[in-house]
């Protein structure tokens, strides 16, 4: 008889990958949130970015639908010097974080802080996974960038291009069925009433959020490069069809109920328009689907046991230091700006006293320009003075909020005035002027109503601290010169302080220095400070 003998041996033990994964995901997803804290002031203040919050969690179900298909975990051991890493890291994070936190809406600083971000996160997957984990979750961690911001050289002219596009095909529209309509900036003049077409219809906002759906889509399908691009393409032809459309019917309500009746169906079309959009995506998204990425052999669990548990410890550690350092450098931001606030000079409040001429109009801005430009309180008024000049000016306040930067970079002269149908032609030297004890800097300007001049004058007055004299042109400024101005910034302590400003136009002047000399003596007479007897307040900073 012939015994069998069977030998059984212990297996070393195997550490389970998702035991080990939650504790560092939990880690550096927590770290995200303080990373993206200055990125969601742009969210909450501008409508164009509201859908940024709900590109992280989009990311995290992108994750977990390819975590099921994840490739197995490479063996090989990795050998990284990972304090000296950190430090270098943790240092240009903390840069660039005390950097946002005087200025959220310096673009560039913020790509750079995600992007910080970002990297840490793919190389925590290659530490954990080695490059075949980089390559299955490379596409959710990088759908994170769909959240920034887009930068002003590309956002500005796309926006009041596709305004101005906008408002002229919807001219053009309403004139072949015999509705007057005249297009002038991004306001369409009809007879009974007029059509502002702001930012938020002006198909940017469709144009970027058709921009995630297509990229969303095109990963749910696992569609192939080119039809991902594909995709994409259709999305935004439908973005830009379905606002177009929005803006036609919204057009066609001005004339035959009112413009009342615009802000009835505003919300109504506009929602229409998301749908039409997603549905319309979808339908191309799911004509390709058979063209897909080819599918990938699933691991069994035996081989998604870990067999480098060095690398692993390593990634654990990767993922503490960078919430460690996140963590501190987000308590070393608050500590540092709460600390030189408290020394930032306090400026003389001042009220405006209006003009009392037979001529003065008080104007009413909508409520949608209100709300986009974020102020506490707000003056508009025309008038035309003994000469026969046409006066406009818009005084506004804001109260200290860390976004007061993201508005006033945003709402300025340059970009607002050409969408009322004025074009910018010259800028004319700043200089500073004292008035009733009041120290202000000027931006003069001139913009082209038509043929005609008109001669803008643009101040911000900091109620503490000092605004650099270049506040309406920074989006223009070197990368390196702008980090130097932040870095001043950031060592002066100044983030979101009150401010109060007011433009002044004039038309009708017949140059220049006349204009400037007129309007310096209707500044005397309108900015007074605060508590003066005999003026006419319409608000006080704080």
């Amino acid at each position: 008889m012939v015994t069998t003998r069977l030998e059984t041996s212990t297996p070393e033990p195997a550490t389970d990958l998702v035991a080990l994964l939650w504790p560092s995901l939990a880690l550096l997803a927590g770290a995200g949130i303080f990373v993206f804290r200055p990125v969601a002031m742009t969210w909450k203040v501008d409508p164009n970015y509201a859908f940024g919050w709900w590109i992280p969690l989009v990311a995290l179900f992108l994750f977990a639908e390819r975590w099921p298909t994840r490739p197995a975990c490479e063996a090989k051991e990795r050998k990284l010097l990972l304090a000296p890493a950190i430090a270098v890291w943790g240092l240009a994070f903390l840069a660039f974080r005390l950097a946002a936190e005087s200025d959220p809406d310096w673009r560039p600083g913020l790509w750079i802080l995600v992007g910080l971000y970002v990297a840490t996160l793919l190389g925590w997957l290659w530490l954990y996974g080695g490059f075949p984990w980089l390559r299955n979750f490379a596409f959710p961690v990088c759908f994170l960038f769909l959240s920034l911001p887009w930068f002003y050289q590309v956002e500005a002219p796309l926006t009041q291009n596709l305004m101005r596009w906008n408002t002229v095909l919807v001219a053009d529209s309403l004139r072949m069925l015999a509705i007057a309509a005249q297009p002038a900036g991004n306001i369409i003049e009809l007879q009974n009433c007029q059509l502002g077409v702001e930012e938020a219809c002006s198909g940017i906002l469709s144009f970027q959020a058709a921009l995630m759906v297509g990229c969303l889509l095109g990963e749910i399908y696992r569609l192939t490069f080119r039809c991902r691009l594909l995709l994409i393409l259709g999305s935004l032809l439908f973005a830009l069809t379905g606002n177009y459309l929005r803006t036609f019917f919204l057009a066609l309500m001005a004339f035959y109920n009112g413009a009342d009746a615009v802000g009835r169906w505003h919300d109504t079309a506009g929602f229409s328009i998301l749908i039409f959009t997603a549905v319309s995506s979808w339908l191309v998204a799911f004509a390709l689907k058979g063209k897909t990425v080819p599918a990938v052999n699933v691991p069994s669990v035996a081989e998604r046991k870990d067999r480098g548990p060095g690398r692993i410890r390593l990634a654990q550690r990767l993922a503490m230091a960078v919430f460690m350092s996140v963590l501190l450098a987000e308590m070393a931001t608050q500590a540092w700006f709460g600390w030189r606030e408290s020394a930032l000079a306090r400026h003389q409040e001042w009220t405006m006293k209006l003009p009392k001429t037979d001529s003065f109009q008080a104007l009413t801005m909508s409520d949608f320009t209100r709300q986009a430009l974020r102020c506490d309180a707000d003056q508009e008024s025309q008038w035309r003075d003994a000469k026969g000049w046409k006066w406009t000016a818009y005084w506004l306040q804001y109260q200290p909020k860390p976004y007061n930067r993201i508005v006033l970079g945003w709402h300025i002269p340059d970009n607002c005035l050409p969408s009322v149908g004025w074009k910018k032609d010259q800028d004319y030297p700043g200089f500073a002027v004292r008035v009733n004890g009041l120290d202000f800097y000027v931006k003069p300007k001139r913009f082209l109503a038509g043929e005609s001049p008109v001669y803008v004058f643009w101040l911000v007055y900091p109620l503490r601290g000092d605004l650099p004299p270049d506040t309406d042109t920074r989006i223009s400024l070197p990368f390196a010169q702008k980090l130097r101005l932040h870095l001043q910034q950031v060592w002066d302590g100044y983030r979101g302080v009150g401010v109060e400003t007011l433009e002044v136009a004039v038309e009708e002047a017949p140059d220049y220095e006349s204009a400037r000399t007129g309007y310096l003596d209707a500044l005397k007479a309108m900015a007074v400070p605060a508590g003066s007897a005999g003026t006419l307040a319409v608000g006080m900073g704080r």
